[in-house]
Order: C-alpha cells, then structure tokens, then sequence
C-alpha cells in the first residue's frame, strides 16, 4: 500500500499526519507531494524523508489532481504498489481504518473504497450517494432560489453499514492502483473541485464499484489546506468553473444546457461578491 500526501502552503498539517501514520505497518510507502509551494514547504518537509517515505515535488503547482496524480503514479512506477490511498494533509485516520476500507474493497469486489468523513467545522454536512444532476447544479448556483426548492437526496449517513455509490470523499479514499493507472488517475485540467465527481463517473462508464463503509470514520478539519491560500470569492469561482466543466465534458449537457448553466454562473458569482464584499 502506497499513500500520496498532496502538500501546499501547509507545511504544518502535512508534519502532522506525517507523524500520525508513518509507522502504521500496513503502509509500504509514503509520497509527499509537494505543489511547488512559495512559502518554503519542501525544504521543511525534505527533512521528513527516508525509510519509507519519500518528499518529492511537482514541476508545477497545476491543483489537487495534477498533484495527486504526480505522488501516485511515481508510486505506481517506482514501487509497484497495489493499493493506492489519497490523503488531504487536513485529516486524522487510523491504522484500523486503512485496513477496515481495503478488507471492504475484497469483500464488496470494489475498486475504490472510503469510511462516513466527520467534518467538525461542518457537522451539518451530508454527502448524496448519487452524483447531482444536471437541474440540481443549476439549483446550486443560485444564492436565494435554492433555499427554497426541495431536492430529494439519499444520504450518506453513520452507522449504516457499507453502502454502494456513485462518487467518494477526495479527502481520503483507498483504490486499486491498477484501476487508477487504467483509467488514466484523475483529471488534472480541473485545477480543484469536483475531482470526486469525475472520478466517480470514470467509474460508472467502466462499470466499477466505490463503497462507502459508515461504520467507520475518519476527520476532516475541511478546507485548512484551501483557505491558506484562496480566499472565499476565489473558491467560489473555481467551484463554479469545474461545476461547468464537469457537467460539459462528462455529462455531455447540450448547447442549451450550457448555455443556462453559464448564466445561472455568471449570475451567482455576481450575488455572492456582492453578498461577500457585504458582510466582509
């Protein structure tokens, strides 16, 4: 088992999980990636590497996926590993965990496999097991209209077994390393946000199983990592950039479709800076 640890502008959180599982015996491997951070990360973190960890760092900062995909095809080549497991800095997971989502990967016939994610800055949080549609995307970009249209969702929710989806947490997820190089990792034109969903579509075109075991959990301090280096408008922006891309180049949406898909943007990035400079 190898593990890709995606460093930028936060030397700190990746120290720290560092320390928390570089002696879990059931990893083989750990990359730091670092994303060619300016604030001086990789020459801290290069003090980290030896036995089984290696600190290496992109030739670009291209994003969550261009990064990641740098880590984990560099274990794939270098030490052939068989599972591969993606990790943000900002998360807290145990030994047991690792070895609870991979066991879950062989009973379930399943390439890709995570635990329910626990998000203290947002316990409200709930993930859909399905991938949105197109009409609740739209729904998303709105600032007021969204408040008061009902969606149905089916919840990921604890305690409630192993369950089959259609996309994963991009937070921290287990996934057979022969899969991730056959569908070529992930998609590194999308600089950040909706990686998960593209994956998971990836996933459901070649006919491959993601579970979700909710009767373990792992923490995710959301967005440390983000929020040192984009502010609120930008993140914003980006989301509704990739939401756009996604939707365009893998869900296939009509001229039409993309059409009011780019209004609806434009409208909802114009709301919210106003709403932003407003209350900031």
């Amino acid at each position: 088992m190898g593990i890709v640890i995606l460093n930028y502008n936060d030397a700190l959180s990746t120290l720290k999980i560092l320390k928390q599982i570089r002696n879990y015996s059931v990893i083989d491997h750990i990359v730091i990636v670092d994303n060619l951070s300016p604030d001086g990360s990789f020459q801290q973190l290069k003090s980290m590497a030896g036995d089984k960890v290696d600190v290496i760092q992109s030739d670009k900062n291209g994003g969550y996926s261009y990064g990641n995909n740098y880590g984990a095809f560099y274990l794939i080549d270098k030490y052939m590993v068989d599972i591969l497991v993606i990790a943000n800095p900002d998360v807290e997971f145990s030994e047991a965990f690792l070895i609870r989502i991979v066991q879950d990967m062989i009973n379930w016939n399943a390439q890709a496999a995570s635990g329910y994610m626990d998000m203290p800055a947002d316990p409200s949080f709930a993930r859909n097991r399905k991938i949105n549609s197109y009409w609740q995307e739209l729904l998303l970009c709105t600032v007021l209209l969204k408040q008061f249209v009902h969606v149905h969702n089916d919840y990921v929710l604890p305690n409630h077994g192993i369950i089959q989806v259609e996309w994963i947490p991009g937070s921290l997820f287990a996934i057979d390393a022969a899969v991730y190089k056959r569908i070529h990792g992930l998609d590194d034109r999308v600089f950040l946000y909706y990686e998960e969903q593209i994956l998971g579509k990836k996933f459901l075109e070649l006919g491959y199983r993601m579970i979700i075991d909710t009767d373990i959990s792992y923490l995710h301090n959301h967005s440390v990592s983000i929020d040192k280096s984009i502010k609120r408008y930008g993140k914003t922006a980006q989301l509704f950039k990739s939401r756009y891309y996604f939707y365009a180049n893998y869900e296939r949406i009509n001229f039409m479709q993309r059409f009011l898909m780019k209004v609806l943007i434009y409208y909802g990035l114009a709301a919210r800076k106003i709403l932003y400079n407003f209350f900031s």
